[in-house]
C-alpha cells in the first residue's frame, strides 16, 4: 500500500508540474515560411486569393478525406469562405478578412472543436522580376495545457506544411504562362447580329470593315440598341486557304436579320479572358497563353473562343493601341 501511496502522490507532483510548466510556456505562436517564384504577381495573387483554386497547391484537399463535404461562398474579396467537415479534417471555416489586391490577405481559420482562431497571412513584395511570398500564421493558445505543448511542435509541424504548399505554388505559377492579367470571368448570354462567311487571311480586315459598317447600319435602321462592342468568331484557322468568321455586334433584343445578316448569340457562362494590345497579326502570343493557361488549369473549353474590339482601328489609327479582348467558353 505505501508503495502504491508513493506512486499516486509522484504522478501528481508529475501531474502538477506539467501543468505549472505548461502556464510558463508561450501562450501564442507565430509561424512563417517565404519563398521566390518568378510569374505574374495577378496570378500568383489569384491562386492565394481564390478558394476554389486552392486544390491546385495547398497540402491539404478534400481528396485526402473522402467523408468531407465542403462549401465556398464568395471570390477573392472580404467575407468569402471557405466550409469544410469531415472525419479526418475535422470541421472548420476560413474566412478572408483583409485584403490589398497583390499585396496581402489575411484569413480568420476557426475550428469546431478549438475556441481560439488563427490568423492567416499571406504577403506578396516584388524582388527584381519576381516576388517573395510570405506565409503566416499566428494565434494564441488558449489556457489547456495540451495546447501550450503542442505550441512547442507548431513551427516544425505546420512550418513544413507551409513549405510543401509554397513549393506546390511556386511549381504551379511558374508552369502558367508569363503573360499578365489571364482570368477567369461569368459572362451573360446576350442577343446579337452577324454576317458569317468564308474568306482568305489576306480579305479579313476588308471583309470586317464591309460587313461590321452594314452590321451597324442594320442596327440602326431597327432602332436597336448596340450593348457592346464588334466581336469576331473564327470556326477555323487556314491562312494558306479559307478562313470561317464570323462577325458581329451584341444588341439589346434579338432581331430577324437580312440578307446575310443574321440573328446571333454571345455565349454566357465561365470563360478564361485576357487582354491583348497590340496589332492583330501578332495576336497568337495571346492564343498560346490562354492555351496553356487552360492546360495547366484543367480547363475544357467548350464551343469556340472570340475576339472582342474594344479599340480598333475605327477610333485609333495606330495598331500598337489597339486593344482585344479574347475569350475562351470552359466548362
Amino acid at each position: 500500500m505505501k508503495i502504491l501511496k508513493r506512486i499516486i502522490i509522484w504522478l501528481l507532483v508529475l501531474i502538477t508540474l506539467l501543468i505549472v510548466v505548461a502556464y510558463i510556456l508561450p501562450g501564442s505562436y507565430k509561424v512563417e515560411r517565404s519563398i521566390l517564384i518568378k510569374g505574374d504577381v495577378n496570378t500568383i495573387y489569384s491562386m492565394a486569393c481564390d478558394f476554389n483554386n486552392w486544390d491546385y497547391w495547398t497540402p491539404w484537399t478534400a481528396e485526402d478525406d473522402p467523408t468531407a463535404t465542403e462549401e465556398i461562398i464568395g471570390n477573392c474579396e472580404v467575407g468569402a469562405v471557405h466550409r469544410w467537415d469531415g472525419e479526418e479534417m475535422g470541421k472548420g471555416e476560413m474566412m478572408i478578412t483583409e485584403m490589398v489586391p497583390q499585396q496581402m490577405i489575411n484569413w480568420d481559420l476557426k475550428f469546431e472543436d478549438f475556441s481560439e482562431k488563427m490568423i492567416i497571412g499571406m504577403f506578396f513584395e516584388p524582388e527584381g522580376d519576381d516576388w517573395v511570398v510570405t506565409w503566416t500564421a499566428e494565434g494564441e493558445l488558449g489556457y489547456n495545457p495540451l495546447y501550450r505543448y503542442y505550441g512547442l511542435m507548431i513551427d516544425s509541424d505546420l512550418g513544413a506544411d507551409y513549405e510543401k504548399g509554397l513549393q506546390q505554388l511556386k511549381e504551379f505559377c511558374e508552369a502558367l504562362p508569363d503573360y499578365p492579367g489571364i482570368k477567369i470571368v461569368e459572362l451573360t448570354s446576350s442577343p446579337a447580329i452577324s454576317v458569317k462567311d468564308s474568306v482568305r487571311m489576306e480579305d479579313l480586315g476588308v471583309f470586317m470593315e464591309t460587313f461590321m459598317t452594314q452590321l451597324y447600319m442594320y442596327a440602326m435602321r431597327q432602332e436597336a440598341n448596340i450593348t457592346g462592342h464588334a466581336y469576331s468568331i473564327y470556326y477555323n484557322w487556314d491562312p494558306d486557304g479559307l478562313i470561317l468568321v464570323e462577325a458581329g455586334i451584341p444588341v439589346s433584343e434579338t432581331l430577324p436579320g437580312e440578307d446575310m445578316i443574321k440573328p446571333a448569340r454571345l455565349p454566357g457562362g465561365k470563360a478564361v479572358k485576357a487582354i491583348y494590345r497590340g496589332p492583330y497579326e501578332e495576336m497568337a502570343v495571346v492564343y498560346e497563353a490562354l492555351e496553356q493557361y487552360m492546360t495547366v488549369m484543367k480547363y475544357e473549353p467548350v464551343g469556340l473562343a472570340y475576339e472582342v474590339y474594344v479599340v480598333s482601328a475605327d477610333t485609333e489609327p495606330d495598331p500598337a493601341k489597339y486593344e482585344t479582348h479574347v475569350y475562351f467558353p470552359i466548362k
